[in-house]
């Protein structure tokens, strides 16, 4: 499984319904087309810590803006 699915499956399991992944690419910006507020987002990460065995930093969410952003980030944090 690739780190975008498993990333689909953590939005899948914490939206529940509320998101559509089918609408989601990795250009989509977590705020404007997927619709994530900032309890989103933190709710988000701690599923995206337990999936990956991973910790963000305060530092890591302003630099989240699109999938591809939080693909890219929790794949630099697994090396």
């Amino acid at each position: 499984m690739t780190t975008y699915q498993r990333l689909e499956k953590v939005l899948n399991s914490v939206f529940e319904g509320e998101i559509d992944p089918g609408g989601i690419t990795l250009r989509s910006n977590l705020r404007d087309d997927v619709g994530m507020n900032s309890i989103g987002m933190l709710y988000m990460v701690m599923g995206l810590e337990e999936e990956f065995g991973i910790k963000f930093k305060n530092t890591d969410f302003p630099e989240l803006k699109t999938v591809a952003d939080v693909v890219a980030c929790i794949e630099a944090k697994l090396k």
